[in-house]
């Protein structure tokens, strides 16, 4: 019996570090290649490179701001650092990663959704793994240890045992770094310039009650972002994209802010309540360019 026991946990600690080796390769793989948006933002540009702008946010500047446009109107490089499955939190830590890789942007877009407007109540956001690979940055660290909940806390504890981190998003690491292993520039989900955009079959055809909310912005998390940006040397615009339903009023704000939550009225440019088609992006971003040249003047 004892023998059987220590054979065991002979065993078992061979396979956990067989495991732990592993997964460390695979958030190497993953951290070498293009994949994920925080992985792309790390080793595509050159280093110290000097953005014009910048868009950080979720899936809706994802979907409402085409980089590529806003680059050719104000001729300098514009990327749009924008993911899905992201509430304000992730977005300030996007910003952490952009800042902390020596980059620079003169104007910085960060995209507010209404969740985020008077407190962020999202905890991690279901793509925070994609911060996994860069685990050992003090910056990373620090946020997974804030917002993870629970005992174990897989995220935060991958920079001991990166197999914790893909035993709990095993589906949305694995196929990933299988794919970056032989394919190391694809890019999920979005272009070189960062953009992705919703395809104008999934337009809607009804127009929803409308809902009217007030605000002034009060969100703490805004604070932060503020003072990195004004930190780095960057101008910061908060953005709001456009709506399908809800009309909002932005009151004495301490930001400059380029509210668009009506910009767009017509169910047509709409694939969901929250996010435009292709056809309403190319609306969206011609409206942020006309808004942001005359917003430049009062910098």
């Amino acid at each position: 019996m004892k023998k059987f026991v220590t054979k065991s946990i002979i065993y078992l600690t061979l396979t956990l570090l067989i495991a732990n080796v592993l997964a460390f390769i695979g958030l190497r793989v993953l951290g070498k290649s293009d994949f994920f948006k925080t992985t792309y933002l790390v080793h595509h540009f050159t280093p110290n490179q000097a953005f014009e702008l910048t868009v950080f946010g979720s899936s809706r500047s994802l979907a409402a701001i085409d980089t590529k446009l806003i680059g050719e109107a104000i001729d300098g490089l514009s990327v749009n650092f924008s993911m899905d499955y992201t509430a304000l939190p992730s977005t300030l830590l996007m910003l952490e990663h952009f800042y902390a890789q020596g980059y620079s942007s003169e104007w910085v877009v960060v995209s507010l959704d209404l969740p985020d407007f008077e407190t962020s109540k999202t905890i991690i956001s279901e793509n925070d793994h994609r911060f996994l690979p860069y685990v050992s940055e003090e910056y990373i660290q620090r946020y997974f240890k804030k917002y993870e909940e629970g005992w174990v806390k897989p995220l935060f504890s991958s920079q001991f045992f990166p197999v914790l981190g893909y035993a709990y998003y095993n589906m949305e690491l694995l196929p990933p770094a299988g794919l970056a292993l032989f394919k190391p520039n694809y890019k999920y989900l979005f272009d070189e310039l960062g953009n992705y955009q919703y395809p104008d079959y999934l337009a809607q055809e009804v127009m929803p009650e409308p809902r009217f909310f007030e605000t002034e912005l009060p969100n703490p998390i805004l604070d932060k972002i503020s003072e990195l940006t004004q930190k780095n040397g960057s101008k910061l615009i908060i953005y709001i994209a456009p709506y399908l339903r809800d009309d909002i009023q932005v009151n004495n704000s301490s930001f400059r802010v380029i509210n668009h939550s009506r910009k767009i009225n017509e169910p047509k440019y709409f694939s969901d309540y929250i996010h435009v088609v292709n056809s309403g992006k190319k609306l969206a971003t011609e409206a942020f360019i006309e808004d942001f040249n005359m917003l430049k003047s009062s910098f």
